[in-house]
């Protein structure tokens, strides 16, 4: 695996590097880093591993996209992806790279949906070690690592005064082949020590985890107990843990319309909100936040297994964090496995 040195004063500079590409990277909105493309205001580009609410998924899957507009004439104009440049999405936790991978079957199934493959065929992953794990994170329970490389074109590890690059694929070695050599220089053995031990460190400062096996088997005895009810009983239905999930897929449909004009569009949706699936005839299958949450737990630690061959989840701990009344996934997959 070959490495570079990047001087962190010289970070914009690289990135102005990749004006081919469409640049995602994280910017501070409010106290709080947001991905969104940064061409042409590369100085608002933040390192912040440990405040950001929304995953970089938005990125190949957006919160809202327009399918294709259609006006009085009849004739539709579809949106066409392919004129589009190719995506760098910079900054990317490595937990966030991993869910692509859990998010691809999912588009790549019985009908392939062509709008979220063309944009993740296209998109480049630079990620960004976590060297400092935020509070909640639990990768390191679910198969992941704070400095794993996994989905990841290059890798970045922050140091006091260089960014260490990495480079996975060769789409990262094109990349960085193509950059101004007077930007990087080759890393040393000791950079690659150095980094060894930040991994290390990392691993170390992970303060919460939980040992996952026979969760999927228990979940099959468990489907009516009251301890749903339990934690449910908390729950206000605001729907943020899966707003903010890296592994979070569902969408609605929508037209939207004026007398001469309008548009079908894609967004997020969440299986906590009661409407998601309430019946054109009144009724409800999941009526109660009871069902919701039921449903949650066991989409992302049994049926995405049974579907799929693999949890969905990252073990990012964003709906711990910011699940507004507490609701611990942890505490809910440890009363799972203590549950008789």
């Amino acid at each position: 695996m070959a490495s570079y040195l990047l001087p962190r004063d010289k970070l914009n500079l690289f990135l102005a590097e990749l004006d081919r590409f469409q640049v995602w990277a994280p910017v501070n909105r409010g106290g709080t880093c947001v991905f969104e493309p940064v061409s042409g205001r590369l100085d608002s580009v933040e390192i912040d591993l440990r405040h950001q609410p929304l995953p970089a998924k938005q990125a190949v899957f957006p919160q809202t996209e327009s399918f294709f507009t259609f006006g009085h004439e009849g004739v539709p104009q579809v949106t066409d992806l392919t004129a589009a440049p190719e995506t760098v999405i910079f900054g990317i936790r490595p937990c966030d790279a991993r869910s692509f991978a859990l998010l691809d079957p999912v588009f790549e199934d019985t009908f392939p949906d062509p709008y979220y493959l063309i944009r993740r065929r296209r998109a480049i992953l630079f990620g960004m070690a976590c060297t400092e794990p935020f509070a909640n994170c639990f990768c390191t329970s679910i198969g992941g690592d704070p400095f794993a490389t996994a989905n990841l074109d290059l890798r970045f590890t922050e140091g006091d005064t260089c960014f260490l690059i990495d480079v996975i694929t060769g789409r990262g070695r094109q990349i960085i082949d193509a950059i101004d050599p007077s930007i990087l220089r080759a890393a040393a053995e000791e950079d690659g020590q150095k980094s060894q031990q930040r991994a290390q460190n990392a691993r170390g400062l992970m303060a919460r985890g939980i040992d996952l096996s026979g969760v999927p088997e228990k979940l099959t005895t468990l489907f009516d107990h009251p301890l749903w009810k339990r934690f449910a009983d908390k729950c206000i239905g605001c729907g943020i843990c899966t707003y903010a999930c890296p592994t979070c897929y569902c969408f609605d449909m929508q037209d939207e319309a004026t007398a001469r004009q309008g548009r079908r569009v894609r967004i997020w949706d969440s299986c906590m909100f009661a409407e998601y699936t309430l019946h054109a005839s009144g009724h409800n299958p999941r009526p109660t936040r009871v069902e919701r949450f039921r449903n949650r737990i066991y989409h992302k630690f049994k049926f995405n297994l049974d579907n799929y061959g693999a949890l969905s989840c990252v073990g990012c701990g964003r709906c711990i964090s910011l699940c507004p009344v507490n609701i611990d996934l942890i505490e809910c997959l440890s009363a799972v496995k203590d549950t008789l």
